[in-house]
């Protein structure tokens, strides 16, 4: 056969594929159609292609192709090119049972010197209409192969010998290393044995274990090649290690041999080896460059995502890559016509699309046409610039924001109390011209946690930037606690920032009176965003530095104070306690099993998260259910006015200024400053509580003293409680 005809073959191999990758079927038919002329006499090549057509899930069409052909193989003599289209045939959904007198004449034709033929074809059924067709073709097959001196596999007793074949007895007999002399039926033979070939690994560790040792010492990829021919040309690297280590290579020098395997590996073009150490290493049928295997994926990636992860794993592997000038003009090209083409409002992907086309860009040995123009038509497009930030990559992060800084900064600083802590360290610069609203956000405790830990790592600095100095450093620290309660996704973050750092609690309280003091310990004992363990913690540091904190621990101790709020305030947390133990914490159990059914719990990142969660909600339900049980629920209605109590309304005239204002005392969960209500164990209203109409009461927040004159107790109005 000549090299051109070859060439020619391998060319039409090549579009049927191309054909069958895009679900074109048709036109794949149609092509095998117009091939049957021209490849009359290569027969197996047309069948090579209808078996590429039925593994793409598509078998009816390639038996009914391979209907049209059969005859023509059957008259030529071709009789194990007939056999296989006859194979194909019993894949359809309803093949005729005219398929099985035919397939025993095949196996007649090919096996007519094996005298085992006419015992095996009894055995399988494969001329009995009630035993279904490829269970009957794998009988035959199975036992066609288990000659005398060939290898077999069963799966509870490993790999064996066979030693005899008794048609007259209709037995087997095979050799395994615990028993030489094990007997098998022929119909149970035909369904728990696998043939194996002699070359297979586990029979070579067998029967040939010093060869092996010599291969992995001096041939190391011969001997992984073997490894992954006995594995379908695909394992993993556990199931790679499972087969060698202790047998051919010593356990304790497994890890040493494994390393420089993978480095060998890397560079043979017959092997593929994954991102991902769970997925397996694979054994091609045909050696790709790597330039060719990356060049054949982009190509073939439609999807905007799926050329740009193509282009991540080229920018990975571009420095071995022989002269990538050509290949690195594609890429852009083809990166530059999906992003222009792009037209999902997806904008985060957009802008990891132009981050990577700029990475590519930058390997061009020819001056790169720029990005930034790309970059800002996007942003224009975005309506919410942090929650997009949030969703890139790190690079691709550090890329906007360097491009929003130089071309419009105030969409950053318009945005501070919403950018990561990592966003937030590529502005550091743009800062100081923010001290005025980030002393704002945290003087009204809506400063978010992630600012606040810039502001904190800000404070360690030497010396501490004036902006983040401007803040009176008590007030960082209520801000915090604050902040810690609350539900956005970096309060963990925070949290453990004031638990790991052992000095940062006393640090922002160097300079606080003895009531602030104690009003940070207070805050710390009732913030149920911390464990009973942690709030110790936290309280030991405080003691230490402020010993006169110990009588808040005492009185702790000695009494846990009912709480009184509202019936309102109850039902909404009992609401999401329910929440929790009938939807969450079920959810997370499944949660947790299915993802404990992916294996490998030491690298199962699915498994760590679920496992986190379920911590998390435990936590969440403990800390609920201790509250509900202090919890005293009341709707207010037996309030009296004589004196400011729970549940009145205290109209006030400050002293100083003359003007009025009005406080809503209500209970402890109620409390929403932008609205004037105060939960009871707030410093104002227990300054209020008890007083009567002409009292003065004297308050002191961490800036000033007030003085108010009480003027009017009257019931809470049904509206507020309703609006609760």
């Amino acid at each position: 056969m000549s090299p051109l005809f070859m060439q020619h073959t391998q060319s039409y191999h090549s579009q049927f594929t191309a054909l069958i990758a895009q679900k074109k079927w048709d036109a794949a038919e149609e092509l095998w159609m117009n091939l049957t002329d021209e490849l009359a006499g290569q027969p197996e090549a047309l069948l090579v292609l209808l078996h590429d057509l039925a593994r793409a899930a598509q078998p009816q069409r390639a038996a009914n192709l391979a209907a049209l052909l059969a005859p023509t193989l059957r008259d030529n003599g071709k009789h194990h090119e007939w056999l296989f289209a006859l194979k194909l045939q019993s894949e359809a959904k309803h093949p005729d049972q005219s398929l099985r007198s035919e397939l025993i004449e095949a196996y007649q034709a090919i096996y007519k010197d094996d005298a085992r033929l006419p015992a095996i074809l009894a055995v399988s059924d494969l001329g009995n209409p009630r035993v279904p067709l490829a269970q009957a073709i794998a009988r035959v097959d199975t036992l066609l192969a288990l000659q005398v001196g060939s290898y077999c596999r069963q799966k509870s007793w490993g790999y064996g010998k066979v030693k005899s074949f008794d048609t007259a007895l209709q037995r087997l007999i095979v050799s395994f290393p615990h028993n030489p002399d094990h007997a098998f039926q022929m119909g149970y033979a035909a369904d728990c044995l696998t043939p194996v070939s002699a070359d297979h690994i586990e029979v070579r560790k067998q029967t040939d274990l010093e060869s092996l040792k010599k291969l992995a010492r001096e041939t190391p990829l011969e001997l992984l090649r073997l490894v992954l021919l006995g594995q379908n040309r695909a394992a993993t690297a556990d199931q790679i290690e499972t087969c060698l280590s202790g047998s051919v290579i010593p356990a304790d020098q497994w890890k040493k041999w494994w390393d420089n395997a993978r480095k060998l590996l890397k560079r043979d073009p017959h092997f593929e080896l994954p991102a991902r150490k769970t997925d397996p290493v694979v054994l091609r049928a045909a050696p790709v460059s790597q330039q060719d295997e990356l060049l054949e994926a982009f190509r073939s990636g439609t999807a905007l995502s799926q050329r740009v992860e193509i282009a991540r794993q080229l920018l990975k592997v571009i420095s071995e890559i022989e002269s990538p000038e050509l290949l690195v003009q594609e890429f852009q090209d083809g990166l530059l016509e999906a992003i222009r083409g792009f037209k999902l409002n997806r904008p985060a992907e957009l802008i990891e699309a132009i981050h990577t086309l700029d990475q590519v860009r930058s390997c061009s040995q020819t001056p790169p046409e720029p990005t930034l123009p790309l970059l800002l038509d996007a942003l224009n497009r975005v309506s919410d610039l942090p929650g997009v930030l949030d969703m890139l990559s790190a690079g691709a992060q550090k890329f906007v924001i360097g491009a929003v800084k130089a071309n419009q900064p105030d969409l950053l600083t318009q945005n501070l109390n919403r950018l990561s802590a990592k966003a937030l360290d590529e502005i550091r610069d743009l800062l100081p011209g923010c001290a005025l609203p980030i002393e704002q956000r945290i003087r009204n405790q809506t400063a978010s946690p992630d600012l606040l830990i810039h502001v904190a790592k800000s404070l360690a600095a030497h010396p501490p930037p004036a902006w983040a100095a401007t803040p009176p450093q008590p007030m960082i620290l209520q801000a915090m606690l604050v902040a810690c309660d609350s539900s956005h996704k970096s309060a963990k973050k925070l949290r453990e920032l004031l638990l790991k750092d052992d000095s940062l609690l006393t640090d922002l309280l160097v300079n606080a009176d003895t009531q602030t003091v104690r009003n940070i310990g207070r805050a710390i004992l009732s913030n149920p965003a911390f464990e009973e363990l942690d709030r110790r913690s936290l309280m030991g540091r405080l003691v230490k530095e402020f010993p006169f904190v110990q009588e808040l621990l005492v009185t702790k101790s000695s009494q846990a104070q009912p709480l009184i709020v509202s019936w309102r305030s109850f039902e909404r947390r009992r609401a999401e306690l329910d929440e929790i133990i009938q939807k969450r914490i079920p959810h997370n159990s499944r949660d947790i099993a299915q993802a404990r059914s992916y294996g490998d719990l030491r690298e199962n990142f699915e498994f760590k998260a679920a496992k986190e969660a379920q911590r998390l909600l435990m936590r969440q339900r403990a800390e609920l259910e201790l509250l509900l049980a202090r919890a005293t629920p009341t709707d207010f209605s037996d309030v009296k006015t004589d004196t400011a109590q729970i549940g009145t309304t205290v109209t006030v005239r400050v002293l100083e200024t003359g003007a009025r204002q009005v406080f809503h005392i209500l209970g402890a969960w109620d409390g929403n400053p932008d609205r004037h209500i105060l939960s009871y164990p707030a410093a104002l209203a227990q300054a209020l509580l008890g007083k009567k109409p002409g009292e003065d009461v004297e308050w002191e927040d961490d800036t000033h003293r007030q003085r108010y004159r009480i003027e009017q107790i009257e019931k809470v109005s049904p509206d507020i409680l309703n609006a609760l």
